[in-house]
């Protein structure tokens, strides 16, 4: 019994303290204000006239002091042939594997958008998804021909927010995803955990068309 005790204690220590590492200096919003929870999954499909899926997201400092950061962007999954481009904190950056937008030092209050999208190539439909994290980062003082300025240091301090895009680009031939033609019809649909579905349901349906393929379908 001491053992177990110490096990849930354990568990509940550990799940406290990773709560705890999370650095609240910074939180993602919606294009609304509305706070984004630390962990959640957004879900972008929609296309714009640029050939662009935008993720709809902003940022904002709520220390209420002057903090510098940027956002860490895994693109681990992201199709080749496409592009990435972010101007979260500062001046836009292009990226083809994973790694940071601008470093900028923020003000207290500071709020803007990611302006963060994939631009894929005409016709890659495809579905994966991107991790976006906010890093903090030390200030240091800096001195250039007599002037004391600010920068933003090499010294990570703190771990913000993260959320998880998924990306779901199909044919606008296609209904959700799934060959609309008449020839070729949808004939079962399952979950991850591979049980068959009524019909599609929210998150990730594994559908089997008639043709003998089959195709993820991410639903929001």
């Amino acid at each position: 019994m001491k053992i177990l005790h110490s096990i849930v204690f354990l568990f509940l220590f550990s799940a406290f303290a990773q709560a705890q590492d999370v650095d609240p200096s910074f939180v993602f919003t919606d294009l609304q204000g509305n706070t984004i929870s630390n962990g959640a999954v957004i879900t972008v499909k929609e296309v714009n006239a640029s050939g662009q899926l935008v993720v709809p997201l902003r940022v904002k400092n709520v220390s209420g002091e002057k903090r510098a950061a940027s956002m860490y962007e895994t693109l681990d999954d992201m199709p080749s042939g496409g592009s990435w481009q972010t101007c979260a904190f500062g001046n836009c950056v292009p990226l083809s594997v994973s790694g940071y937008s601008s470093k900028s030092i923020c003000t207290a209050g500071y709020e803007n958008g990611i302006e963060t999208e994939w631009i894929p190539s005409e016709g890659q439909y495809a579905s994966w998804s991107a991790t976006l994290q906010i890093h903090i980062f030390n200030i240091v003082q800096e001195t250039k021909f007599g002037q004391t300025r600010d920068v933003v240091g090499t010294q990570i301090i703190g771990y913000g927010p993260t959320v998880t895009i998924n990306f779901a680009y199909s044919d606008p031939a296609h209904v959700d995803g799934i060959e609309a033609a008449s020839e070729t019809k949808m004939t079962a649909i399952y979950g991850a955990d591979g049980r068959r579905r009524n019909g599609v349901q929210k998150g990730v349906n594994v559908v089997r068309l008639s043709d003998g393929s089959t195709r993820k379908v991410v639903e929001k």
